[in-house]
């Protein structure tokens, strides 16, 4: 082939060479691109979700879990009867250590998402106290104690209510609630969205309740359900709309600690049902110590104590309230 030829030939092979090559750079470039771009998307999908937690706690589901281990439920503590702000930015609880009787309310607040080292409630007396329990708008708190009365300098033999009021620079100082609830020294109150309260009485061992009105509280009445006649009986827990009632039972049996929680269900024309065991949904053991159950205001959550009797120990624990469908 003459040289010119040749030379044509050669030169027309070029630009295809050049164009699969061009091509190919294009795919490749392309690839590399859509990989980024996945990436990217998924890395801001990645970051967008946003997961659900409660007091800073990923919420349990329908088995019983212990709530804010190392925090709140500490090794060292044993800790019980807790109560929740509606706004569920603060907990306060009873903590004391295991063999000792130095009970106490602690507290601790949710701050960035965290909950805060847990410390003693700045209104505490020197003496038993317990038992807080907040107001449905969350701008009280309710209490026993053995503090003296105002003006008397001895302290009660038995607890009474009291409560401090939320003010701009934290919690008032405390006060006496002069009241027929606080004559039955409660174990416990319960209050329901609108400020009926429950309570066991601890001189007469029922079940009452008192309404809120005009600003006070009425003469308590004793609650007409089964759940007065088990015995004994204690620590209810209203639902915040007052449609089920959920109470512990703790007693010994031939020498041994034992314990069981019941509910029972308001009708529609004010009477209750009879009280149902919770001991399968809840998955109790024969051993375990379930008792001073506690319903969050926003009727999401239950929250009891788990008591361990040989070493005098409890962690908060709290489970869904959906188990309650199941009854």
């Amino acid at each position: 082939m003459p040289y010119h030829r040749r030379a044509y030939s050669q030169r027309r092979s070029l630009p295809r060479s050049n164009k699969t090559a061009r091509t190919l750079s294009i795919l490749i470039g392309f690839l590399i691109i859509s990989i980024i771009l996945f990436n990217s998307f998924k890395q801001k999908s990645e970051s967008s979700v946003i997961i659900e937690t409660y007091l800073g706690q990923k919420p349990p589901g329908i088995t019983p879990e212990i709530f804010a281990p190392d925090i709140i439920s500490i090794e060292e503590g044993k800790e019980y009867k807790p109560t929740i702000s509606p706004d569920v930015s603060e907990i306060f609880f009873m903590r004391r250590t295991p063999g000792a009787r130095d009970d106490g309310i602690w507290t601790s607040k949710l701050e960035e998402g965290k909950l805060t080292e847990p410390h003693k409630a700045g209104f505490s007396y020197q003496c038993l106290e317990g038992q807080p329990c907040f107001s449905p708008d969350g701008n009280r708190l309710f209490y026993m104690t053995c503090r003296p009365f105002p003006g008397e300098s001895s302290l009660n033999a038995l607890p009474y209510l009291w409560y401090v009021d939320r003010t701009n620079t934290g919690w008032s100082e405390p006060q006496y609630l002069a009241s027929e609830i606080g004559e039955h020294h409660p174990a416990q109150i319960s209050i329901t969205k609108n400020g009926t309260v429950y309570f066991v009485s601890n001189t007469r061992r029922k079940i009452f309740f008192s309404k809120y009105q005009n600003g006070t509280f009425t003469e308590p009445e004793l609650l007409q359900c089964g759940v007065n006649d088990l015995d004994p009986i204690g620590h209810p827990a209203i639902s915040p709309n007052e449609d089920y009632l959920i109470v512990d039972q703790v007693y010994r049996e031939s020498g041994l600690l034992v314990s069981n929680m019941y509910i029972c269900f308001k009708n529609d024309d004010g009477t209750w049902t009879s009280p149902k065991s919770m001991r399968d949904i809840l998955q109790m053991s024969d051993g375990e110590i379930y008792a001073a159950p506690r319903i969050t205001y926003d009727g999401k959550y239950l929250f009891f104590e788990k008591y361990d009797e040989d070493t005098d120990k409890s962690d908060i624990f709290w489970v869904d309230t959906k188990i309650i469908e199941e009854l």
